[in-house]
């Protein structure tokens, strides 16, 4: 799937972009896709409101021929009484039918809705390559909840579409058979009203892409100002985050406006259409009346019918209007996805996780000419060579941006990268993203993700782990007294983003959750930045302590304790590795790393223990 091109405009300045490009392959096609995923249900789901709007056409004829019947027109037949009771039961078999059908189409849409979200999760978490989300987290949460009911919302408007038009026809055909003229009559406006819905649905689809980008625009600003809350209120900034968020409002307020009044004006002209299409029986059933052509009992049944007749064209133009919404909506949904196929989104069977095969404990892990590259500023790593062997320790250092969490990040499949190969035991890793996971590796990124959750769920991360499983996994993340200070132990919650939690704790609650899945290779990303030098020096004395089982690992770190315990030290310089070495030989043969070191023993001369140099 190709990546939308957005055409360039200001939608906070209220400016309207032009119109979008019209897909390969429109909503029409995708919810054929949703309804086969569930042909029965969605069959029935149809026949029930085709039902529910053809049932009042029984109601119209019995009306016609009660009133023939009372002035004296009708042919024999059944009594006024009987008819009567005719109508009462026309009157309620809709009643009848209406019990079902939104139980059908409500199990119906309530599936789909289910069925697009988890295909949507499922290609973000399982699909193979690096998985960049183009936009903030709002943005991709507006696009699993909004654009999904968009798309769902067009599938609604095609069953009450259906419905209208099989009234509509029948309709007609009862009313041309009883007086042709007139029934032209009724034709004409709805003609018109096809017209008038094609240029109104136009305005529709474009402004309701800008709708929805300044809703998720708000959306994405009110989560970021929920988990930024003590950096708002220590800057100083209430005042201006509130005008801020005002500011995003307004421009949704604009906007909705806009998208409101373009739908009002489609509902405006089918009423119109209705009153017109009145008029005119009015009109010509008043002559054809007083020529003994037209009964009152035909009058009845055409001022009963011209309604919900002539509305039909208005039910069609609200189905292209969200047809219209519904293409904006998959567009978002597509550019969110990235390269999945568009297939995807509407696929029967939710996307899962590949099986892992054959899992070959780790013995030597290799990279060659690893090139990865951000492609906004050109920074990052370029042909990277180095190679971890097994029960050893590498660490990965150097300045502030000289791409040492690009080199992680690029290894492990989470960035895109230009070149270079992974061997896994001398065997060519064509997926790092999807290969690289647990049993066989662990990641912990510069910022530990947390959920609202207990410690223990954000630790076992739907693992059913036992209780020597979640004790090992807190003891060498060196938690133990944290959690035992904690109100609840490992069942509190520990709020947003883990906000109740230091970040120290965060750190480690983030290692535990890696140490409880047993990988070969632990790679971690400043993992132990936030701690004081006695956690740090457990830390890493607990992860080496059994020797015979001494895992991998691979970490980005400027700790005095992660320099002491590497095998291997790759000093990164503008992308590239300028030195690699033990400790001792750095120190001897690399102006560089010796910079570095010196500038950290700087760093933790106030308040850590005193540091003895190697020799």
């Amino acid at each position: 799937m190709s990546e939308i091109e957005r055409p360039s405009a200001n939608p906070e300045a209220g400016e309207i972009p032009p119109p979008l490009p019209a897909p390969d392959q429109t909503a029409f096609r995708q919810a054929v896709r949703i309804a086969a995923a569930r042909p029965w249900l969605f069959g029935v789901s149809m026949a029930l409101y085709a039902a529910f709007y053809a049932l009042p056409l029984l109601s119209g004829l019995v009306q016609r021929a009660i009133f023939d019947n009372l002035s004296g027109h009708a042919q024999a037949g059944f009594n006024v009484w009987t008819l009567v009771g005719f109508w009462f039961a026309a009157q309620l078999s809709p009643l009848f039918v209406s019990y079902f059908t939104p139980w059908a189409f409500v199990t119906f849409t309530s599936a789909s809705r289910l069925m697009i979200r988890s295909n949507m999760m499922g290609w973000i978490m399982f699909a193979k390559g690096p998985r960049v989300s183009p936009g903030t987290s709002g943005e991709a949460l507006s696009r699993f909840r909004d654009d999904v009911a968009e798309v769902i919302a067009f599938m609604e408007g095609w069953a009450e579409t259906f419905g209208q038009a099989v009234f509509a026809v029948l309709a007609l055909i009862i009313m041309w058979r009883i007086n042709t003229p007139v029934t032209l009559a009724i034709i004409a406006p709805m003609i018109l009203m096809v017209f008038i819905t094609q240029k109104i649905t136009a305005g529709i689809h474009r402004y309701s892409r800008v709708a929805r980008e300044a809703e998720a625009r708000v959306t994405s600003f009110v989560g970021e100002a929920f988990t930024a809350v003590q950096a708002v209120r220590v800057a100083g900034a209430e005042d201006r985050v509130l005008g801020r968020l005002s500011d995003l409002n307004e421009t949704r307020r604009t906007t909705a406006v806009r998208h409101r009044i373009y739908v009002t004006l489609l509902d405006t002209f089918g009423a119109g259409t209705s009153s017109l299409a009145l008029g005119l029986i009015l009109l010509l059933a008043a002559g054809a009346m007083k020529a003994g052509e037209f009964s009152v009992g035909d009058f009845t049944l055409f001022a009963a019918y011209v309604g919900a007749a002539t509305s039909a064209p208005r039910w069609l133009g609200r189905l292209l209007a969200r047809k219209r919404t519904a293409d904006v909506a998959l567009m978002r949904i597509e550019t969110l996805l990235g390269d999945a196929p568009r297939e995807r989104i509407t696929e029967a069977r939710p996307q899962g996780p590949e099986p892992t095969g054959r899992h070959e404990p780790l013995r030597t892990l290799e990279v060659r000419g690893l090139t990865c590259r951000h492609g906004g500023t050109g920074n990052g790593v370029e042909d990277v060579s180095f190679t971890l062997e097994r029960g050893t320790v590498t660490i990965v250092t150097g300045r502030v941006g000289a791409g040492k969490t690009t080199l992680l990040r690029g290894l492990l499949g989470l960035l895109p990268a230009q070149a270079g190969e992974v061997f896994w035991n001398g065997e060519r890793v064509e997926d790092p993203a999807t290969f690289l996971t647990p049993p066989r590796c662990a990641y912990t990124g510069q910022t530990p993700r947390l959920f609202t959750e207990t410690l223990r769920d954000n630790i076992a991360m739907g693992l059913d782990l036992t209780p020597a499983d979640l004790d090992r996994a807190v003891h060498l993340a060196v938690m133990e007294e944290d959690v035992a200070r904690l109100a609840e132990g490992l069942d509190t919650r520990v709020g947003t983003r883990g906000v109740t939690l230091s970040g120290g704790q965060v750190q480690r609650s983030a290692a535990a959750r890696m140490f409880a899945r047993r990988p070969d290779l632990l790679v971690f990303d400043d993992a132990s930045s936030a701690l004081d030098v006695r956690t740090e020096h457990a830390f890493w004395t607990r992860l080496f302590e059994q020797e015979d089982d001494r895992p991998t690992c691979l970490a980005v770190s400027h700790r005095l304790e992660a320099y002491r315990r590497a095998d291997q030290i790759l000093v990164i310089e503008g992308g590239r590795i300028a030195a690699r070495g033990d400790l001792r030989t750095l120190l001897k043969d690399s102006p560089l790393f010796h910079e570095i070191w010196t500038e950290t023993l700087k760093a933790h001369a106030h308040g850590e223990e005193a540091v003895a140099l190697p020799t």
